[in-house]
């Protein structure tokens, strides 16, 4: 390659290079192989649509680099419970992250930097100027403290044309704004959230419409339900409703030993607030239910148990039996699926069996029940008696009476018992049904009136691995559809059963069991009714909770157990087999079931010729990912695509253009411009030790070319400033100073002037000094009155190309001339002649 063939390469990559930082290349290039021994001329203005696009190259790599990230984060992208990479230290891993983030605020730094240097650059060349205090700006604009400086707020006092001072004005404060926003959004793109990823999921089908799934009137049919569930249990033979998970009376097991672990002074204690029961009043009771053969997943029933003094019901909520069915189904398939299948299945979703967190979730109904029991009641024994049941909800707060029939005591039977008790509907509006709980002795008994309210409301059921264990999550109170009983759905719900009494075995219900094992009556003297009923009354255990409290809390676990369990035998395809070869009722699986069940289609069959309520399983993992989520990740993207269009803007504009400039973007070359200026003695008089006055930032600089054009050699360019009206009438045009006065006709001025700036001696044609003279671009000369010898110089600059150079020790006179007529009123005044003008 010839000596003149690499310069010309050099000359159109240099650009490429300077613009990314990498000026140095240029620089030993032309030290080392083109050996230039000092600074050679250059053209501060060039006209290539290649040199222009070159030019724009510092937009290239923190574009891509948002793009990258971008669409990373809209398109998703899971990693699991560790960073992966070369290094396996995560705090490792995220510091280089943070490096990189750096890296790329500084490249889009770099970019907003170029567009604003060539918005100063074209100004000071072209445009109407450039106020001090902005002159540096583009230097400045990254730090936040140059917007309220004086370099920046008194040089909106210049003077130019509105829309110009606008867009110069909003360039660059959008430019600080952007620097000051990229930090911030380039590390929440770059760097992965450790979060919640949805993983997939698929609807499923219920057999039956909502009514059938969650009915408003419990009732149980043993001809249409599961006749198992119906108990005929006596003295002698004892029924075996408890024993299927799908009867009412499924979790009796579980609940019986739970309250045989707790008692009246510990029942309030234990456990930790769920954060995912906030919307059910948080509190720490919760406990897990489970059932035989496991037919319905293990549940965590949770809600509030009120203390003393409350005036809120103590209620319990729990997940619907028949959709967890399912849900526990499909989480199971998902989980297969990415541990044992993960070459059948996408590579991102292979990943998902680095979860750090696992958890399925489905929205349903479930069932709430409320209880709220009176105080303790002495009544009479054998005898239809009236008993204070209270009302809800409990903004009445008022009991009202009802009659029923207590039990004499029966040695035969545990001495305490339950029976549900039918309330009027038109007096108890709101309560599905009440419960008398008694404590007979001879004569009298002591006696607790119930009511129960209970009804759907639609929630989010949160199923967690590895505990396996399906949680209520957040619960919507907006729709709830009251719940009323029949009697014999609450005969399945509590039957009779063999119990183990103080005097022996005894036949009692499941909650006369429970009731008894938990110890209700502790240290309440029952064979005295009264001092019993006192003592019911007046004590408080540790947490702040009662017996009324306590027994409060059984009623309704009980209920919300059985509740929850209603039709979950519809859950199986034939209930009539033993429970072992039950299948589930049309789960019918769709082609590529696994990848379909992690991408969350449809990965079941919708049942054919059957009513169904379909419902939907969504699995959601946690671990570091990148995925645009929340208010964070949208603002950051807005900053990065805000960016992506000024660059691009700016790319077309330059290549449209076709001229470009390169200079003046770093601090050397504007020191050394302003180093080879002359000293503006008027506009910046007495500014080198500092600046004072507000006034003086907004001093309108330029560039101009200055030199004999004739020596295209001597021609350079230099920084000047102009004289504004307090310059004129205040500082005065002293001797041996130069005044810059700018005359604007039809809203032109002159792009680039021939300017000079020192006094000078005139010549006339026949070679001899002048005492004053005028100066033309077209280099004519005209002499004037020798008056005007040994005065001061003032460059007037009129409209068009021409421009004269006059001395005169009557300035004021001209200044005045100049304000009230003219150019024409200025030359009559110097006395000045068009006649026997001759070249210089």
């Amino acid at each position: 390659m010839s000596q003149s063939t690499f310069s010309r390469v050099g000359h159109n990559t240099s650009p490429i290079f300077r613009s990314v930082g990498l000026d140095l290349y240029n620089v030993l290039i032309r030290s080392k192989i083109h050996r230039i021994p000092a600074e050679p001329k250059k053209a501060v203005i060039e006209r290539s649509r290649w040199l222009a696009l070159s030019r724009c190259t510092v937009h290239i790599i923190p574009a891509l680099f948002s793009i990258a990230l971008v669409a990373l984060n809209l398109k998703g992208f899971y990693i699991g419970r560790n960073l992966q990479g070369l290094i396996v230290d995560d705090d490792t891993t995220l510091a280089l992250l943070q490096v990189a983030a750096k890296v790329h605020e500084l490249l889009i730094t770099a970019s907003t930097g170029a567009i604003l240097f060539d918005i100063l650059r074209y100004e000071l060349m072209y445009g109407d100027g450039v106020p001090l205090g902005l002159v540096g700006a583009g230097f400045s604009f990254t730090g936040l403290s140059y917007f309220w400086s004086p370099n920046f707020l008194c040089s909106l006092r210049y003077k130019a044309r509105l829309w110009k001072k606008v867009f110069l004005f909003v360039s660059i404060f959008l430019a600080g704004a952007l620097v000051l926003a990229i930090a911030p959004a380039s590390a929440v793109l770059i760097i992965p959230q450790d979060q919640i990823w949805q993983a997939g999921g698929s609807p499923f089908y219920l057999q039956g419409q909502e009514s059938d799934i969650w009915p408003t009137v419990l009732r149980h049919d043993s001809n249409r339900d599961t006749p198992f569930c119906q108990s005929s249990a006596s003295a002698g033979s004892p029924g075996n409703a408890t024993e299927y998970a799908v009867c009412p009376s499924g979790g009796y097991k579980s609940l019986a030993s739970h309250y045989s672990e707790v008692n009246v002074s510990t029942f309030l204690d234990g456990g930790t607030t769920l954060p995912y029961v906030a919307d059910l009043i948080t509190s720490k009771y919760f406990y897990q239910i489970t059932s035989p053969r496991l037919e319905v997943p293990t549940q965590m029933t949770l809600g509030n148990i009120r203390k003393e003094g409350g005036s809120l019901d103590s209620f319990l909520v729990q997940p619907h039996a028949t959709s967890i069915i399912f849900q526990e189904k499909l989480t199971l398939d998902w989980w297969y699926a990415i541990h044992n299948e993960p070459r059948n299945i996408p590579r991102n979703q292979a990943r998902y069996r680095y979860y750090k967190d696992l958890s399925s979730t489905i929205e349903t109904q479930i069932p709430r029940v409320g209880v709220m029991c009176t105080t303790a009641q002495e009544v009479p024994t054998d005898t239809i008696v009236e008993i204070e049941f209270p009302t809800l909800p409990l903004k009445d707060h008022i009991s009202k009476r009802t009659t029923t029939k207590v039990p004499k005591y029966d040695p035969k039977a545990l001495p305490v018992r339950f029976a549900w008790t039918p309330l009027d509907v038109a007096r108890y509006p709101d309560v599905t049904t009440g419960a008398t709980i008694a404590y007979p002795g001879n004569d009298s008994a002591l006696v607790v009136g119930c009511s129960v309210a209970a009804e759907w409301l639609d929630a989010e059921v949160i199923h967690r691995l590895p505990n396996f264990k399906f949680e209520t999550g957040h619960v919507h109170y907006g729709s709830t559809r009251v719940v009323s009983v029949e009697e014999s759905w609450l005969n399945v719900l509590t039957p009779v059963l063999k119990a183990t009494g103080p005097t022996g075995e005894v036949v009692a219900s499941t909650i006369e069991s429970i009731i008894w094992q938990a110890g209700l009556e502790q240290n309440a003297p029952l064979a005295e009714v009264a001092s019993a009923k006192m003592a019911w009354n007046t004590d408080t255990f540790q947490g702040g909770g009662t017996r009324t409290n306590f027994l409060e809390s059984i009623i309704a676990s009980v209920f919300a157990d059985g509740m929850s369990r209603t039709g979950s035998h519809k859950a199986f395809a034939d209930t009539s087999l033993p429970p072992e070869q039950w299948s589930l009722w049309s789960y019918n699986l769709a082609d590529n079931y696994n990848s379909t069940l992690l991408e969350g289609g449809r990965a079941l069959k919708p049942p054919a010729g059957e009513d169904f309520t379909e419902l939907r399983v969504n699995m959601t993992i946690k671990g570091y990912s990148y995925m645009a989520s929340g208010l964070s990740h949208s603002l950051s993207m807005t900053v990065m695509l805000f960016h992506l269009v000024i660059a691009l803007a700016h790319t077309i504009f330059c290549v449209y253009r076709g001229t470009s400039s390169g200079c003046w973007d770093t601090i050397a070359e504007l020191l050394t411009l302003a180093q080879n200026s002359q000293p503006c003695t008027v506009p910046l008089r007495n500014t080198a030790a500092g600046i004072k006055r507000g006034r003086t930032f907004s001093k309108i600089a330029k560039i101009r070319t200055v030199g004999q054009e004739a020596s295209v050699q001597r021609k350079h360019v230099e920084l000047v400033y102009e004289d504004d009206e307090e310059d004129m009438l205040h500082g005065g045009l002293q001797d041996d100073e130069t005044a810059f006065l700018e005359l604007h006709e039809h809203r032109r001025t002159l792009s680039v002037a021939e300017v000079q700036e020192t006094p000078h001696d005139f010549y006339d044609g026949e070679g001899e000094r002048a005492t004053g003279g005028i100066r033309r671009d077209d280099r004519s000369y005209s002499s004037v009155p020798a008056a005007y010898d040994g005065a001061s110089m003032m460059t007037l600059k009129p409209m068009g190309s021409q421009h004269v150079q006059v001395r005169s020790r009557s300035s004021d006179t001209i200044r005045q001339s100049l304000r009230d007529g003219g150019w024409s009123s200025a030359v009559q005044a110097m006395g000045l002649v068009q006649e026997d003008v001759k070249y210089v």
